[in-house]
């Protein structure tokens, strides 16, 4: 399955949840992330972080990315991405690479998010869940997992598998808003949704 979360809550007490959890050496999970990205949060990682709760991390925009996500999440591993940037590349890479970036209402304003990791949940016919770690004061966080969507059947018909993925984006989008509603403090937002010039 894929767990898509955003800059929202903290990710540490998603750690957290494998340590509680009685089967902990059965949750493996897998950071997706671009190559930039997953060399320094690896880093991050790696100086602040128990060794068990570390996630493998696995580069996207490579050639072989694909096949190294597919392997692990059929090994029984889960997938995580934070979902809520428009992503890099170029347009010479294909769709299910970079997806596509679409405007959806959130928080009062069109803003642009993209539908590249919903294209290749329904590429690779995985459930797909949200996931947050939400601050509530002291000790105490709200952690939730939801599903968002689930692609794990073969859609044949291509404007179906379209209005599926684009359905995904808009649940995923309506629960970020009404997490950031809920737990204004708890986003982490650093990025202009709004800007005009970001499509």
């Amino acid at each position: 399955a894929f767990l898509l979360g955003a800059h929202i809550g903290s990710f540490e007490a998603m750690g957290a949840c494998k340590q509680q959890s009685e089967s902990r050496d059965d949750l493996r999970l897998a950071m997706l992330m671009y190559p930039d990205n997953a060399q320094r949060i690896t880093e991050i990682l790696n100086a602040i972080s128990l060794p068990e709760t570390r996630p493998h991390v696995i580069a996207l925009g490579r050639p072989h990315s694909m096949l190294e996500l597919r392997d692990w999440l059929d090994s029984g591993g889960l997938g995580g991405l934070l979902a809520d940037r428009t992503l890099p590349g170029s347009d010479d890479q294909p769709a299910q690479q970079r997806g596509n970036n679409i405007d959806v209402p959130f928080l009062g304003t069109p803003a642009t998010f993209n539908d590249g990791p919903f294209r290749l949940a329904a590429i690779l016919r995985r459930k797909v869940y949200f996931m947050a770690g939400l601050y509530g004061g002291g000790n105490r966080y709200d952690v939730r997992f939801e599903p968002l969507a689930d692609f794990s059947e073969r859609v044949a018909d291509p404007a179906e598998r379209e209005r599926r993925i684009r359905a995904a984006v808009e649940a995923y989008v309506a629960r970020l808003e009404a997490l950031c509603r809920e737990y204004p403090y708890n986003w982490f937002n650093f990025h202009d949704f709004w800007l005009e010039d970001a499509h």
